[in-house]
């Protein structure tokens, strides 16, 4: 499983700090939906934000991976927000920087590659400094660039 087979330049969105989780979280998936001309934003939206309600997916490591698996989609749909200046959830929070947002579908047969998914976002970037170098880059063919070379990197190991 390749992280860059779901993530290109154009699903990198560069954000600016947004006001609270949900907006930050419902940002991400209207911009999901219109790129990928999915219906039903509001159901979407109440997935994330439920899914997040029963356990935060916003990791130490300065990443955050909210996921859901719904029946909208017939494959792993995902998009990544970009915060340079970073985003916390509350004033004790480690910052975010990164956010990985995706739907899989909710077929059986799918859910050992949305699992595989959150793994391989793990993997790559548990690294507090990858993350933060990743944040600052200004452009989204930067950012692609260099999380593939990331990828392939980790992969050779």
């Amino acid at each position: 499983m390749n992280l860059c087979h779901y993530l290109t330049p154009q699903n990198i969105v560069l954000m600016k700090r947004p006001v609270s989780k949900e907006d930050l979280l419902k940002g991400l998936v209207t911009e999901l939906a219109n790129q990928k001309n999915i219906k039903n934003i509001e159901y979407l939206s109440n997935a994330i934000v439920d899914r997040e309600r029963e356990s935060s997916t916003f990791l130490p490591t300065g990443i955050a991976i909210p996921h859901a698996r719904v029946p909208d989609v017939e494959e792993i749909t995902l998009i990544m927000g970009v915060m340079p200046e970073g985003f916390k959830e509350t004033q004790e929070a480690d910052p975010t920087y990164l956010v990985f947002l995706f739907f899989s579908p909710i077929k059986d047969k799918e859910f050992g590659r949305h699992l595989k998914l959150l793994a391989k976002i793990a993997a790559i970037f548990n690294d507090p400094t990858f993350v933060h170098d990743v944040a600052v880059l200004s452009d989204s063919d930067k950012i692609f660039a260099s999380i593939q070379h990331k990828e392939r990197e980790s992969a050779d190991q």
